[in-house]
């Protein structure tokens, strides 16, 4: 731990000796509003797997479907608004959804938005085998029977002329109008591209695994967006040679910023200005079958969570970070923010275990993707817990290999994990993560992968579903932290700070709560002539 904490001090010293010829190689020509045009280049460390909405589920594809579709319902920080649906109400039995598109959409194409093209989407992503996203439409009247072949109608969804949709579900589900803003939703013209959308940007071209060019919809239903005339998404640029193009304004944005290079950017007086930050939608921590022996005793479980110093985890991301209490991150409706995570307590530590009879300590083995934060952090709690007796083996796996070890009954029982919101609803983390209902059979991936059942939190989670009301939803939603608190099913862990510096002459960038990295309303201000200003 020391040698740990010793190379991050040298980094924060390095850091604040900054030479001043690093600094922006641009600034700002100074226009007082928007200006059109220019475009926009960033970089991801990971390759589009997929441009179809109907299978895209990691970041790298999932960024550009942000400007390629849109969906009838969008996101005002983490509150659901209206986007192509122009009106939207919900019945007050909670069954029936009603929309209104917006007059005047059209696709890439040319094509008129009609309420068919949310029908044909949503058919194909029912139908689609390998598909993640089936089990999002569930709710709907029919719609598990007709993914099965059981039926080829599908009575869920109604289209009620060219321009409304209604949706019928079997019960109340007061999350399920968020779904209505993720990306496979997003309307599609039957026969054509399924990259052919309606959202800001066309795709242009796409060479797989380089990059990704989007150019301006001329015909978006916004008026006067998207400012950019283009986006540029570079493909599979490792963080370190990010920074150095970003540095030599070869990328006009950056987030994911190593350690040292995320030190130096905030030391600088320079580059300070122009960073960003938000907490994430996410939560990160280590979970423990409590089927299992010492898990399957709270008391060892409140031990971890108390020997291990939440506060010196988030040092080690360079304060990217907040401690966690629970699942819940920071803005979420339903977050008990008066739940304060466990104390950092050796002493208290040490007095759980031996009362459940391992006063002479334990060995663990502890698993861990590869990953250089991951095994940072996992080095850290791995100090913590040898000065309370515990002794930890630390053994790194790949990706796949550690996604099979931890979420299969009788796979390791503790380990690293995280999780990321499907959208910023309570049941996209407590739902999925710990209803009893989302232990798979054996032999199956888990998402509840700690395994752990208890009856009054299904209850709870059960009843929030099916209230509209916001405010007992989030009575619930905080009855469920507690417990989960104190039955402490995870070594709870942190929720991540994200991060985005930009170029001087970016402007008007703001990072999403939901999508993150957002430049639907950005513009760059250049030069009169589209030519960037020297500093």
């Amino acid at each position: 731990m020391r040698s740990i904490l010793f190379a991050l001090a040298s980094l924060v010293v390095a850091a604040g000796c900054g030479d001043d010829d690093r600094g922006p190689r641009y600034r700002a020509w100074g226009h007082a509003t928007p200006r059109p045009g220019g475009t926009l280049t960033f970089a991801v460390g990971g390759n589009v797997a997929t441009l179809d909405p109907a299978h895209a589920y990691d970041e790298a594809s999932l960024y550009p479907l942000y400007y390629l579709h849109d969906t009838l319902l969008g996101y005002d920080g983490t509150t659901l608004v209206p986007a192509l649906a122009e009106t939207w109400s919900i019945s007050p039995d909670g069954l029936t959804i009603s929309f209104e598109l917006r007059d005047g959409v059209v696709f890439h194409d040319g094509t008129p938005l009609t309420a068919a093209a949310f029908d044909h989407a949503w058919r194909r992503v029912l139908r689609a085998p390998d598909s993640p996203f089936g089990r999002f439409l569930a709710p709907l009247v029919g719609a598990e029977a007709f993914a099965a072949g059981e039926r080829d109608d599908l009575p869920g969804v109604r289209v009620d002329g060219p321009r409304r949709l209604v949706l019928t579900l079997a019960a109340p589900d007061a999350a399920f109008a968020n779904v209505l803003a993720m990306k496979f939703t997003a309307p599609l013209v039957d026969g054509a591209a399924v990259t052919n959308g309606t959202g800001p940007f066309a795709l242009d071209a796409w060479s797989a695994g380089e990059r990704v060019t989007l150019r301006r919809h001329p015909r978006y239903w916004r008026p006067g967006r998207p400012h950019l005339d283009a986006i540029v998404m570079r493909e599979s640029v490792p963080r370190e040679l990010a920074f150095l193009q970003f540095e030599r304004g070869e990328l006009d944005t950056i987030d994911q910023l190593t350690l040292p290079d995320w030190l130096w950017i905030a030391a600088h007086d320079g580059w300070r200005p122009y960073v960003h930050q938000t907490p994430q939608m996410s939560v990160f921590g280590d979970r423990f079958d409590v089927t299992r022996p010492p898990f399957d005793d709270v008391r060892v479980r409140r031990a971890l969570n108390h020997a291990v110093d939440k506060a010196r985890l988030v040092r080690l991301l360079g304060d990217r970070g907040v401690p966690a209490h629970g699942l819940l991150p920071p803005g979420l409706a339903g977050r008990d923010d008066e739940l304060a995570p466990y104390a950092y307590d050796p002493a208290r530590a040490r007095a759980l275990l031996a009362e459940a009879g391992h006063a002479d300590g334990l060995e663990l083995e502890y698993v861990l993707p590869k990953d250089e934060t991951a095994e940072r952090l996992a080095q850290s709690m791995q100090a913590d817990l040898a000065a309370v007796g515990v002794r930890v083996r630390l053994r790194v796996l790949s990706w796949a290999a550690f996604l099979d070890e931890t979420t299969r009954a009788g796979g390791a029982p503790f380990s690293q994990t995280s999780w990321f919101q499907d959208y910023p609803d309570a049941s996209s983390f407590l739902d999925t993560r710990l209803h009893s209902r989302m232990i798979a059979p054996d032999g199956e991936p888990s998402n509840n992968d700690s395994f752990y059942a208890n009856p009054e939190v299904d209850r709870l989670l059960d009843e929030a579903r099916r209230t509209r009301d916001p405010s007992a939803r989030a009575a619930a939603y905080r009855q469920v932290e507690r417990i989960v608190h104190a039955d402490a099913p995870w070594l709870f862990g942190y929720h991540p700070v994200g991060v985005e510096v930009v170029q001087p002459y970016v402007r008007g960038f703001a990072l999403h709560p939901v999508w993150g990295r957002d430049f639907r309303d950005v513009w760059l201000d250049l030069a009169p002539d589209g030519a960037r200003v020297p500093r």
